[in-house]
């Protein structure tokens, strides 16, 4: 029985960032490219008619930013998964993509190897901000103050992990690198979630950066 590829629209202003994305996943046997678009509006037109299980699209979009197209995508079409790709980024745009429901956000600058642990982990419903992404929201975040009330609802070892959780680390590795067990370690992810009132990783990580808590 042949198993169900994800079916993947592209949509870029860029015929040939378009071409060069198509040609690094034509050989995955479990992805298929549906459709390949210069245009968001006439992505939601295509998405009106045709089933697709991911959606990369260019954030920097002439007639409609990638912003924007996902957030008609997530209120029209709330199965599609959302991959926002870019050239540069400025981290107070991860506010923006956060709230418009975005699934993933990677950089154009990545392998071909990246892009598709990209498209598979949001395919199962988590969160991908590319490495590169992820490392500089830390950063930026590093010398804040952290004067807030909420700083203190974390304790030093929450925030700790908080970063690694941010970080994408599992809780194996998590528990390899602050040498504590695999149990702890998810202790402690559970009161970060409840003190934080948060459920997912994407939420859990808007919540530290409207706070300042990393």
């Amino acid at each position: 029985m042949t198993a169900t590829k994800l079916k993947i629209l592209i949509v870029d202003d860029h015929q040939i960032l378009i071409d060069g994305i198509e040609a690094m996943l034509q050989d995955v046997d479990n992805f298929e490219v549906v459709g390949k678009l210069l245009d968001g509006k006439i992505a939601l037109s295509y998405l009106a008619h045709n089933p697709v299980d991911i959606l990369l699209t260019d954030l920097y979009m002439p007639k409609m930013t990638g912003i924007e197209l996902t957030q008609r995508v997530k209120k029209e079409f709330p199965e599609v998964k959302v991959l926002a790709l870019s050239v540069s980024y400025d981290v107070s745009i991860v506010h923006d993509l956060m709230d418009a429901g975005i699934s993933g956000f990677i950089l154009k600058t990545i392998g071909r190897g990246e892009l598709i642990e990209a498209i598979n982990e949001v395919s199962k419903g988590n969160v991908y901000f590319s490495r590169e992404v992820s490392n500089e929201i830390l950063r930026s975040l590093a010398n804040r103050n952290d004067s807030e009330e909420e700083t203190y609802r974390l304790t030093d070892r929450e925030i700790e992990i908080l970063k690694l959780i941010a970080q994408e680390f599992s809780n194996a590795d998590i528990a390899k690198q602050l040498y504590i067990s695999e149990r702890t370690v998810e202790t402690h992810r559970k009161n970060i979630y409840r003190k934080t009132n948060t459920k997912t990783i994407v939420g859990l990580i808007k919540y530290a950066v409207e706070r300042k808590l990393i």
